[in-house]
């Protein structure tokens, strides 16, 4: 049991998954590491003191065409392991208008306690497996609206 990993070893448990795994370290020892699932970009953050981290957090940002409140909402009280997260974009990047919303979905892992490698690896199968249903509750209504537009 461990109540701590390195990033390293976090890389590790999802390159085993078969996934690519790049660990990014700042200049103030903040790390986090880089992903994607069916065809969806992800990160892992980790929390905690350098080297020896004590949680991690899943993120994926997802932009929908609209304000995504009532489908964050929805989404929250119908699933309990992944969240979503409707934030305004403030960025000053000139492709993103000031006041467009994203969605962020997060999934936290705390090692309090201890937990073993296999637990981290079932972990994080569960957000690969939650990912694609969060993209649903995002993305759905505009399918949605596209197949009654075509019958």
């Amino acid at each position: 049991m461990n109540e701590s990993f390195t990033v390293e070893e976090i890389a590790e448990l999802i390159r085993d998954e078969g996934y690519k795994a790049l660990v990014t370290i700042d200049e103030d020892e903040d790390a986090f590491i880089a992903s994607a699932s069916d065809g969806t970009d992800w990160y892992v953050l980790m929390h905690g003191l350098s080297p020896f981290f004590d949680s991690i957090s899943f993120r994926c940002l997802l932009f929908p065409e609209g304000d995504p409140t009532e489908d964050c909402n929805k989404f929250n009280n119908d699933y309990r392991y992944l969240k979503l997260y409707r934030v305004v974009n403030e960025d000053d990047d000139e492709d993103k208008e000031d006041g467009k919303f994203y969605a962020r979905a997060e999934m936290d892992c705390d090692f309090a306690g201890g937990v073993s490698k296999l637990m981290v690896s079932a972990t994080i199968r569960r957000w690969i497996a939650c990912l694609p249903i969060a993209e649903d509750a995002i993305y759905g209504k505009l399918s949605s609206k596209l197949e009654s537009e075509n019958q």
